[in-house]
């Protein structure tokens, strides 16, 4: 997924970055804002136990499949819906939510240019909507008659949010969907297999809000991924969030969001980033402590180095890296460059340090 803050390109960078300060690939690793789990997924590579966290449902749902489970599924109950060439329960499974005949539901009613009552919202072309909202109604049917297993349910949701991603008409995020129908987005939506990594360790994944959760999980490592900005995810990516908890909410507005009220973050607001940094490095149990930031954020570097330094000894890592661009240069908006300065702040957590009024 083409996701704001998304560390794939950087995962190399945070390899050799945090490895460097470990003596061993072993232990708890902790991503409490984990997003699409890319970082995650990469560290349970590696060895480590990975508790993965975000407090968006979509995101959840994607790391329960990708981080939280170690081997395919293999949808007994369902599986011999579909017969044929396929061997495995998995293909046998898409393949068969793949044939369904579209279905004109939700999706297509609130997000299509062809079902919502103004004609404008055009986040998916109209059979793509159709798809989607046939296969999502089969998989919350599947699972009301007790025909999937939590591992299975998360596993198809996380290919039908990638599929769907796939095959948006946005410019990478929700706020906004194009005029016209992109190239991309005219292609038919398609499930397909999802990623796993198999490992001997047992994986945990949270849906909670982060600053509160950090202090009951004990970990080896805390890696925080924030947002920089004022951009608030569940605002950027509310069709994703309401294709997971397939909950139909009362839409409004232009582009159609959905309530969100309990989901936004402190981290997204300038005067309260400061603080909420301060209370989830106090609170944690970890040892080592990463925070992933970059030139542009709404905190200072030296405003994160001051805080961090209350805890422990703190460096510093950098590197040159690609902007996110939602959308191309206009005459009200320029960006200043197409490069941005991601940070690495590296924190040895001293335990003696940073423990008044605690309440430890």
């Amino acid at each position: 997924m083409n996701y704001i803050g998304r560390k794939f390109p950087l995962l190399p960078f945070l390899q050799d970055a945090i490895l460097k300060r470990m003596a061993s690939q072993q232990g708890i690793f902790f991503d409490v804002f984990a997003g699409t789990g890319v970082v995650g997924q990469h560290f349970k590579q590696l060895g480590f136990q990975i508790v993965a966290n975000d407090i968006q449902y979509y995101a959840y749902c994607l790391n329960r499949a990708c981080v939280g489970a170690n081997r395919s599924p293999r949808f007994g109950h369902v599986a011999r819906c579909s017969r044929g060439k396929f061997p495995s329960g998995v293909e046998r499974t898409l393949s068969y939510l793949n044939a369904l005949p579209g279905k004109e539901g939700f999706v297509y009613q609130n997000y299509c240019q062809g079902g919502n009552p103004d004609g404008q919202r055009m986040y998916f072309a109209d059979e793509n909507g159709r798809r989607c909202d046939a296969i999502r109604e089969r998989i919350e049917t599947w699972r009301r008659r007790g025909r999937l297993t939590e591992q299975e349910y998360f596993y198809l949701i996380a290919s039908l949010l990638d599929a769907a991603d796939r095959v948006a008409n946005t410019a990478s995020v929700y706020a906004a969907y194009l005029k016209q129908l992109k190239k991309t987005a005219r292609k038919p939506l398609n499930l397909e297999a999802v990623r796993l990594i198999r490992t001997q360790l047992r994986h945990k994944v949270y849906n909670e809000e982060g600053v509160g959760l950090v202090g009951r999980v004990p970990c080896d490592v805390l890696y925080m991924d924030p947002p920089y900005n004022q951009r608030q995810y569940c605002t950027n990516y509310h069709v994703l969030e309401t294709i997971a908890r397939w909950d139909k909410p009362r839409v409004y507005g232009v582009t159609g969001l959905r309530p969100h009220d309990g989901q936004k973050s402190s981290f997204c607001i300038k005067s309260k980033a400061p603080g909420s940094l301060e209370k989830m490095v106090r609170a944690t149990q970890a040892k080592h402590v990463f925070l992933s930031y970059n030139s542009e954020g709404i905190m200072s570097k030296e405003q994160i180095m001051d805080t961090l330094a209350q805890f422990g000894t703190v460096d510093l890592e950098k590197c040159n890296h690609g902007r996110f661009r939602a959308d191309v240069d206009r005459h009200n908006r320029v960006y200043k460059s197409n490069q941005v300065i991601e940070y690495l702040f590296c924190l040895k957590k001293d335990r003696r340090r940073g423990r008044r009024d605690s309440g430890i």
